[in-house]
């Protein structure tokens, strides 16, 4: 996709969850679509370092230290965005939380991080980025992948697409939509499909598009050298 096609250039998009994964990669795909980034990542060495990348390719990038469950954090992450750009273009929050514990076996510390993270963040950065948000700008959250089918991550799941609904409904002026990989990033080359939906609804090619949340179905990756060698030893 080119950036005429898709009208990145020049644009303030800010990526939450930025310091790795599908984060990472999202951050990448703006910067080389010639978008202005803000890296936000609760670990503001791995922000500082995914903004060195996106500048690597050409852009212009910056890192703020943010923690998009914290509602002080929040509200600072875009006062600094107003302080140094005033209304930003689009907004993609990746939520990161993840649950592999069986749902017999979930305790309520772990219940209640999973509704922080992934919940309470949406809330929040939908609250604050619609107001920070220039005319026919846009959010697109991440949503956790569609292969975590435990009841709990599965309630959480369906809590942020009615956030992301309701948003649309009451923000017609704003593209509001989500996106739910089919599983967990494994690494950049394997992740590309989630890239080119993100950007693609990020884009003018989506405009008039709003309340949506699109399944995408990322591919398996290869397994290694090593893991064939041990199964050819599998009687």
């Amino acid at each position: 996709m080119s950036r005429d096609l898709l009208g990145l250039a020049g644009r303030i998009v800010m990526v939450t969850g930025a310091g790795r994964g599908f984060g990472r990669a999202i951050a990448h795909g703006y910067g080389r679509n010639g978008a202005t980034v803000i890296a936000v990542d609760p670990d503001v060495e791995l922000a500082t370092s995914v903004a060195s990348e996106v500048e690597a390719l050409g852009a212009t990038a910056i890192p703020i230290r943010g923690d998009m469950s914290v509602v002080l954090d929040v509200t600072a992450t875009f006062e600094k965005v107003e302080e140094l750009f005033g209304l930003l273009d689009g907004i993609v929050h990746v939520t990161t939380a993840e649950s592999k514990t069986p749902f017999v076996e979930l305790l309520e510390g772990e219940w209640y991080d999973l509704m922080s993270q992934d919940v309470k963040s949406s809330l929040y950065v939908l609250q604050q980025g619609l107001r920070h948000l220039a005319g026919g700008g846009f959010v697109t959250v991440v949503l956790p992948p569609a292969a975590r089918m435990e009841p709990h991550t599965l309630s959480v799941r369906r809590a942020v697409e009615g956030l992301i609904e309701g948003a649309s409904r009451a923000f017609p002026g704003v593209r509001v939509n989500g996106v739910i990989p089919s599983r967990d990033p494994v690494g950049e080359e394997h992740d590309q499909a989630l890239v080119r939906a993100a950007l693609g609804l990020g884009s003018m090619v989506s405009e008039g598009i709003r309340g949506v949340v699109l399944e995408v179905q990322l591919p398996e990756p290869p397994l290694s050298s090593e893991i064939y060698e041990l199964l050819r030893e599998v009687p």
